[in-house]
C-alpha cells in the first residue's frame, strides 16, 4: 500500500515512528502489545525474541583461548590482534606458538647462527638482515 507524500502522519509514542494519522490507533495497539525497545541499542524487537536478541547481540562473550570476558564486538579484534593465547610466528624460524610466549622464543632464536656463504662466517639470525645489506661476499678467513 503505497503513502501519499501529503498523507498526514503521526508519532507513534511508543516506537518513535511515523505512521499515517488514519492508522495510528491500530498501530499503537498492535506495537505496544508485541514490541519492545532494546535497553542497549534501543532497536524495536518483537518481546518474544527479547532476550534472544540481547544475548546474540549485546551480552558479553568469553574468548575461546584466554577466557577473557568482553563486548561481543570486541571479540575479533581481541582474537587477532590482543589475545595472548593467539598463534603467532617467529620471525626466524616460523614456528608458530602463542604469542605470549613469542618475545622469549625469539631471544633464544635470534642467537643461533648460519653460514653466511658469500663471507664464509657465522651470523646471528637477529643480525642476518643488516649483514646481508653489508657483507662484501670476500671470504673472511681467521688469523
Amino acid at each position: 500500500m503505497a503513502i501519499s507524500s501529503d498523507q498526514a502522519t503521526s508519532l507513534c509514542s511508543h516506537c518513535d515512528r511515523a505512521i499515517p494519522s488514519a492508522n495510528i490507533d491500530l498501530h499503537y495497539a498492535h506495537c505496544s502489545r508485541n514490541l519492545e525497545k532494546c535497553k542497549v541499542c534501543g532497536d524495536m524487537v518483537p518481546r518474544k525474541f527479547a532476550e534472544e536478541h540481547f544475548l546474540s547481540t549485546h551480552a558479553p562473550v568469553s574468548c575461546s583461548l584466554c577466557s577473557e570476558t568482553m563486548q561481543r564486538e570486541s571479540l575479533a579484534v581481541h582474537k587477532g590482534e590482543n589475545c595472548p593465547q593467539r598463534i603467532a610466528t617467529c620471525e626466524f624460524c616460523e614456528f608458530p606458538l602463542p604469542a605470549i610466549d613469542l618475545y622469549e622464543h625469539q631471544e633464544v632464536c635470534g642467537n643461533r647462527t648460519e653460514l653466511c656463504y658469500l663471507c664464509n662466517r657465522y651470523i646471528r639470525l637477529r643480525e642476518r638482515n643488516y649483514h646481508e645489506s653489508r657483507c662484501s661476499g670476500v671470504p673472511y678467513t681467521a688469523e
